[in-house]
């Protein structure tokens, strides 16, 4: 319909355009030798005109798109039109030989300029009432991060779409010299400090960030400030500007990643798929978070073959699933619980693994707190088959997943993991200390018999924070409380942790088996830790749910503030960035003694007093 209608008004514009052209060129009188040949010649010119406007697609372009390259295609256009006009004038003047040119060259030239003008009015006029529709909506108020091509071309987009109910008030940018300038008619209102004093004085509602080519850490402190401020925030990833169109539609929500996150570390690929690749690889709690993870990427190492091990069957099912369309036959799947010592010894004599990555643990504070016997079982005596068992099948590299509440713990998840790092810094505890052996009673070690641990596999840990968006971590449960329009619960208002992500601790279990030496811990330069009520905060304004915070006070086994090191710990650097080596001051091998006391604990299912366990 738009279309019939803009040919219509090309239409009268060629006429118009043809009379007035005859009226400026006889100054109001023309002459009847050429008035004669005027209504043909309109006609001509209407046919030929919309035909070459047609042929170089002016009744393809969308309206409110109008720009340069409409206007390149009118001049096309009317030079292709009046050309053809001229030519067909010579040919029929010298045909019928009137003596004279049945229409003067010069109507010709002034009626091109005017038909050209006439395309290009009504186009522009059509894009400008675009543009003031546009302008005049009342939509969110949204203030535009980032004063470059980015962002310029985001506002060109939105000024272009009033259903979106988006009204840009302005740019912010770092730039001094932009300051005060117009970008499609909206001003440069400040830096990117002025954000909090700008997002007052004009009300802003909603912050779009467009700075694809920043550094990390400066966006991030921009959206770390928009958050606090309480104002929507959407950001554009940096792959975007490569495509040199920007719509809304590229900008995402930012998440709690984006806030707490960091630049990935940088890791020596070679040196990792130097002990991956062709090479067998178990990874215990594969189906979990960090286990999974861990999976995806050892894919990419080009490994032999990566085992599944897991007690999960859905999760491992929908693992294995995943990966297999990846990389079919690389990945297999195992039902196996590492308590059962007889099924590992199974699969590891048929696997012989070259590396083994031991993610399986319990890891929820609360609940091992009433569960110490399954935690014991699980997290210590669990390892100790996992480590000895990969040891015994020839396994080159074993790396424990630990956590800082390994250290000065004060819970029993906390406890057992700190004991399963004695087991691995008592490396090759058989080997070195061979009346451990006797200290071992049959429930773990019916079989010693037939190990024969030695020194040559590496053994080392990592330790983790918080890792965010795990199975049972804070931000998952603040997510559905959210959701569901409830307050967050958080257990008091100074309350610290350490957060990482899942692809970066994936990535340091992955660097540590590849430059760890037996005994090693590792772990990431964390940053300062984070207030979980500030968490809380900034979780709400993302989600724009008016939720309240509650405080509970901390329950059993939880510490106001945790740590990375111990009193007896120091860190040193390592050859990788950021990636931290703890050294011993006075490490502690699990003796006999403890080892059996466990035990003990395990065959009556009695917990040992909670006091006497964290002291062992």
């Amino acid at each position: 319909m738009w279309q019939f209608l803009l040919l219509s008004l090309d239409a009268a514009a060629i006429i118009l355009a043809t009379v007035v052209t005859y009226l400026a060129r006889f100054e109001g009188q023309i002459p009847q030798d050429f008035g004669q040949f005027m209504l043909p010649f309109i006609i001509a010119s209407t046919v030929v005109y919309l035909f070459a406007a047609s042929l170089f697609g002016l009744y393809r372009v969308v309206l409110r798109y109008v720009g340069i390259d409409t206007l390149f295609r009118i001049a096309a256009a009317t030079v292709c039109g009046a050309a053809v006009l001229t030519l067909g004038n010579l040919t029929v003047s010298s045909l019928f030989d009137y003596g004279y040119r049945l229409v003067p060259l010069g109507v010709l030239l002034i009626q091109s300029i005017f038909v050209a003008l006439a395309f290009s009015g009504i186009r522009l006029t059509v894009r400008a009432a675009h543009h003031l529709r546009a302008n005049s909506a009342q939509g969110l108020r949204t203030l535009i991060i980032g004063a470059g091509s980015a962002g310029a071309l985001l506002q060109r987009d939105i000024s272009q779409s009033r259903h979106l109910n988006i009204e840009i008030v302005g740019f912010l940018d770092d730039n001094p010299a932009l300051r005060g300038a117009l970008l499609g008619g909206k001003p440069v209102l400040g830096t990117i400090d002025d954000l909090t004093k700008v997002a007052e004085d004009v009300q802003i509602e909603q912050v779009f960030v467009a700075l694809p080519s920043a550094d990390w850490q400066g966006v991030q402190r921009v959206l770390n400030r928009a958050t606090d401020l309480g104002l929507q925030t959407r950001i554009m990833p940096k792959i975007v500007i490569e495509k040199g169109k920007v719509a809304v539609s590229d900008l995402r929500k930012i998440n709690v990643t984006d806030l707490l996150g960091r630049d990935f570390t940088p890791i020596d690929e070679d040196s990792i798929k130097a002990t991956i690749e062709g090479k067998r690889v178990v990874v215990t709690g594969a189906a979990g978070s960090i286990g999974s993870e861990l999976c995806r990427q050892l894919l990419t190492m080009n490994p032999e073959a990566i085992y599944l091990l897991e007690v999960d069957e859905s999760r491992l099912y929908e693992l294995w699933f995943e990966l297999d369309e990846q990389a079919p036959g690389r990945a297999s799947m195992h039902i196996a619980d590492i308590r059962d010592r007889d099924k590992l010894r199974a699969l590891f004599t048929k696997i012989r693994p070259a590396v083994v990555l031991h993610a399986a643990a319990y890891k929820q504070v609360p609940l091992m707190e009433s569960e110490q016997v399954e935690a014991i079982h699980n997290n210590v005596i669990g390892t100790q088959n996992v480590m000895q068992e990969a040891a015994a099948a020839g396994a080159e590299r074993f790396v424990l997943i630990s956590t800082d509440k390994a250290v000065a713990p004060a819970s029993v998840m906390g406890k057992t993991k700190e004991l399963a790092e004695r087991l691995m810094l008592s490396e090759n505890i058989q080997s070195r200390h061979p009346g451990l052996r006797a200290g071992i009673s049959s429930l773990t070690c019916e079989h010693s018999e037939n190990i024969r641990v030695t020194s040559e596999m590496m053994s080392c840990a990592v330790r983790f924070g918080n890792v965010l968006g795990s199975r049972g971590s804070v931000v998952p449960i603040f997510e559905e409380k959210l959701a569901r329009n409830e307050a967050l619960t958080v257990t008091e208002p100074e309350v610290t942790r350490y957060f990482m992500t899942i692809p970066e601790a994936a990535r340091l279990v992955l660097q540590a088996q590849a430059i760890g030496n037996s005994g090693d811990i590792f772990l990431l330069e964390m940053g300062e830790p984070v207030k979980i009520v500030d968490l809380a905060r900034k979780m709400i304004a993302l989600s724009g749910v008016p939720a309240d915070i509650v405080f509970t006070g901390l329950r059993p086994g939880e510490k106001l503030h945790e740590v990375l090191i111990s009193d007896q710990e120091t860190l040193e650097p390592t050859t990788r960035p950021n990636i931290l080596r703890v050294k011993q001051g006075s490490a502690r091998a699990l003796d006999a003694q403890t080892l059996q006391r466990l035990e003990e604990a395990i065959q009556a299912q009695q917990p040992i007093d909670q006091q006497d366990f964290l002291t062992l």
